[in-house]
């Protein structure tokens, strides 16, 4: 009995699902997944006495997203550019980000190539395109504002969105990049360590 109650609970939460994504608030099954999961953590750590901002720095790091060995991020934007920023691994071992530099508009990038540098006071790190295709935005309250890295790299701290070539080679590029998991696998073999100039 409890086997055909289970069977039947999937079937009403995959018809949820399916409903939910008719509306177009969700592009994909597993972002309806990560959301669910996020509000749920929401929810037991406000029940648990959690702070506000100790809620939102557990909270900050969008499952969705994927990562170079480099320290970048992408994530699809609705519009189908790639929107590119620096982990919260990197930002970490580069306080103080001073000055943003990148490519100009409209210019082409290849995938783990730099596509422009992150200043601190005391060093510089290149910033690598985790997938090829032309720079179409940059993030312009970073112009005055690149601290927002630090403080919010997942969010307001984005960096600039790439157009892709074409879909084809986006499919393959993005295959090639790192999910949440193996990224954490990755950063936890370097020991604190980060490449800089």
């Amino acid at each position: 009995m409890s086997e055909w109650k289970t069977v039947s609970i999937r079937q009403e939460l995959i018809k949820e699902i399916e409903k939910a994504r008719k509306t177009g608030r969700y592009r994909s099954t597993s972002e309806f997944v990560s959301e669910a999961i996020r509000l749920r953590l929401e929810e037991l750590m406000r029940v648990g006495g959690i702070p506000v901002e100790k809620r939102k720095r557990y909270l900050e790091v969008p499952e969705q997203l994927l990562y170079t060995p480099k320290h970048t991020w992408a994530q699809i934007t609705p519009e189908g550019n790639i929107r590119v920023g620096l982990s919260d691994y990197a930002q970490g071992h580069l306080e103080g980000i001073a000055y943003i530099y990148t490519e100009l508009m409209g210019k082409e990038v290849k995938k783990m190539e730099p596509f422009g540098v992150a200043e601190t006071w005391m060093f510089m790190f290149d910033l690598y395109a985790p997938v090829s295709g032309k720079i179409v935005k940059f993030n312009e309250n970073l112009r005055n504002e690149p601290h927002l890295i630090n403080e919010k790299p997942y969010d307001e701290g984005w960096i600039v969105e790439i157009k892709p070539k074409n879909s084809l080679t986006l499919e393959q590029e993005l295959k090639d990049l790192l999910s949440l998991r193996q990224y954490k696998k990755w950063t936890s073999k370097l020991e604190g360590r980060i490449r800089v100039k």
